[in-house]
């Protein structure tokens, strides 16, 4: 069966017929994305989140740990574990505040900058791969509706398990 006429798939034109299922939707583009940004960092020793937190050096050089906790979605005992890990690598760097020895300033490393680079090539154009035909506008689109998601996430906080 053709995925894009699936059940749970509605078309472009019938998108009123059966309510997609929004897990399915989810898992796959996790399959997708999750699936093929490790391919490319796991030969590195990365994962996926160490990757993520590195590449957000790309875009402003310093950080915190308790920074890069509020830019990503992981608590901060999973950030510092991968600070830990990176830092372990040669990847990142640490230096404290002259005028705040408590505090601990991350930097990516020469070595850790190249890699990151090179890695973020790499992906970038996986995803142009995987975002082939889809228009600016439903890319807008989708970004508003994970954008909400994740709000909405936020505000609402763990499901509750019995």
């Amino acid at each position: 069966m053709d995925p894009a006429n699936s059940p749970n798939t509605p078309s472009d034109t019938d998108t009123k017929a059966t309510p997609p299922d929004f897990g399915i939707y989810v898992a796959g583009l996790v399959n997708a994305v999750g699936g093929g940004m490790a391919r490319i960092v796991a030969p590195h020793g990365l994962t996926n989140i160490d990757f993520a937190l590195l590449r957000l050096f790309l875009g402003v050089e310093e950080w915190t740990a308790t920074q890069l906790a509020q830019a990503l979605p992981i608590a901060l005992p999973g950030i510092s574990r991968s600070v830990t890990k990176l830092v372990g690598m040669g990847l990142l760097q640490k230096r404290r505040l002259l005028s705040d020895r408590r505090v601990v300033i991350l930097t990516l490393t020469e070595e850790g900058l190249k890699l990151t680079q090179d890695l973020n090539q790499h992906v970038q154009e996986y995803d142009s791969t995987l975002c082939q035909g889809v228009s600016e506008e439903k890319m807008a689109v989708f970004a508003s509706v994970c954008a909400t998601v994740i709000a909405n996430y936020a505000a609402v906080g763990q499901p509750r398990t019995r």
